[in-house]
């Protein structure tokens, strides 16, 4: 199975966006610049907690990237995230199987939060193909900020990461 992720990443850090249909940059809407948004604002506040509680869900991240690289009905998304090996090195973070009813919850949360939507065949057999929304692929798009700053700050991340080992001996 291609690493849809990998994939994802390196665009991202070679400063491209990622536009709603894959495409680099095509249909995003213009947003104002962070830099016009200040702590005293209370708007970002506000508006980082409501991201945080949007996106909130272990495995809701696996889903948006399985569903990157385009619709996928409910086997494949579980099959594609089950491959990937990702060993994020944080404390408590002892296994990584994904079960059929967390993917449930994760898939019904997204599609109240109209990040992903939801296609049912009329025919039998009754398969559903997931897909992104244009909201969903502009959050990709700006998560990619996110990915550059973690990068920069790698040291700063291992560091936490194991301050964090050390304080919780239970991992």
């Amino acid at each position: 199975m291609p690493d849809h992720r990998s994939r994802w990443l390196r665009r991202v850090s070679n400063g491209h966006r990622i536009g709603p249909a894959g495409g680099l940059g095509e249909g995003l809407k213009q947003q104002p610049s962070f830099s016009s948004l200040t702590p005293e604002d209370g708007h970002l506040l506000r508006a980082i907690h409501n991201v945080r509680h949007l996106m909130s869900g272990e495995w809701t991240w696996d889903v948006l990237m399985a569903l990157h690289a385009g619709p996928l009905q409910y086997t494949n998304i579980l099959n594609s995230i089950r491959a990937e090996e990702i060993d994020t090195g944080w404390p408590r973070r002892k296994h990584r199987r994904l079960q059929d009813s967390p993917l449930n919850r994760t898939l019904r949360r997204l599609e109240q939060g109209e990040l992903v939507t939801r296609t049912r065949e009329l025919d039998f057999p009754y398969r559903a193909t997931y897909e992104l929304s244009l909201a969903a692929r502009e959050l990709i798009a700006g998560a990619g900020e996110l990915v550059v700053w973690a990068d920069a700050h790698r040291d700063l991340l291992d560091r936490a990461r194991q301050r964090r080992h050390a304080a919780d001996p239970n991992r």
